[in-house]
């Protein structure tokens, strides 16, 4: 049996590292199973979100921007 994994990628305003962590902790809070992470270098500040089942987009955003950055979803 194959396991659908279900994959967000967001561009984001995200300045640093620093930020990013404590973004990801937060990210992680709501989203326990999910894999989080960020990817600085590339030009858009990437965010990637990988889960095993539908990932809510709204609560990903919302989170963000409540932590004062934005998310775009690409």
């Amino acid at each position: 049996m194959m396991i659908r994994t279900a994959v967000e990628v967001f561009k984001t305003n995200v300045p640093g590292p620093p930020v990013a962590k404590v973004l990801t902790i937060k990210l992680k809070a709501l989203l326990p199973s999910a894999k989080i992470n960020f990817d600085l270098d590339d030009c858009d500040h990437i965010l990637r979100v990988e889960a095993r089942r539908t990932i809510d987009v709204a609560l990903i955003r919302n989170c963000i921007l409540y932590h004062g950055y934005e998310a775009e979803l690409l």
